[in-house]
C-alpha cells in the first residue's frame, strides 16, 4: 500500500456527518473519529434559537486527506448512540456560519435562514445518497428473491388467519 501521500490544498478534508442523535456532543464525535488522527475541529451544528438543539449534523475537519478518507470508509452507517451515522464528503460550513455571524450584531436571523438552506441543500444530497444505496441493494436478485419469499409467506399466513 504505502505510505500515505501529502494532501493537496484542493483534496476534501472535511467530513460532513448527518443522522446523529441530539445528545451527541463535540467531544462524542472528536472520540469516534479520533482512531484515524490528526482531526483539527469537530463541530456539531446547533440551533441557537432552540437552545442550542442540535441540527443532527456535525463536521470533522481532518489535517490529511487520506485520515478523512479512511475515516469515511470505515465509519458510514456505523452508529453513534444508536443512530446510524450517514457520512460524506462536506466543507466546513461551522466556519463560514461563525465568521457570518461575527460580521453583524444583527445578523442571528441571517445566520439561522442561512443554515437552514444549506441543512436542506445536504437533506437533499443524503437523501439521493441513500436511495442511491438501497437502489443497489436492492438490485440483487438475492434481495429480490428474499422479499418475494418474504411477501409469499405473510400473505400465505395472513389468508390462513382469516
Amino acid at each position: 500500500m504505502g505510505p500515505p501521500r501529502e494532501s493537496s490544498s484542493d483534496e476534501p478534508r472535511s467530513l460532513l456527518a448527518s443522522n446523529l442523535h441530539s445528545d451527541v456532543t463535540e467531544q462524542e464525535l472528536h472520540a469516534i473519529f479520533l482512531p484515524f488522527s490528526h482531526i483539527c475541529t469537530a463541530q456539531v451544528c446547533r440551533d441557537r434559537s432552540t437552545i442550542n438543539h442540535s441540527h443532527g449534523y456535525g463536521f470533522v475537519n481532518f489535517e490529511h486527506h487520506h485520515d478523512a478518507e479512511n475515516a469515511l470508509a470505515a465509519l458510514n452507517f456505523s452508529e453513534l448512540m444508536g443512530k446510524p451515522m450517514f457520512i460524506m464528503w462536506g466543507q466546513d460550513m461551522t466556519i463560514k456560519v461563525l465568521a457570518r455571524h461575527n460580521e453583524s450584531s444583527s445578523s442571528d436571523r441571517q445566520v439561522i435562514d442561512w443554515t437552514e438552506s444549506i441543512e436542506q441543500s445536504w437533506g437533499r444530497r443524503l437523501e439521493n445518497t441513500v436511495k442511491s444505496y438501497f437502489k443497489t441493494v436492492m438490485s440483487s436478485p438475492d434481495t429480490l428473491l428474499g422479499i418475494s419469499l418474504l411477501t409469499l409467506a405473510c400473505t400465505e399466513s395472513f389468508i390462513k388467519g382469516l
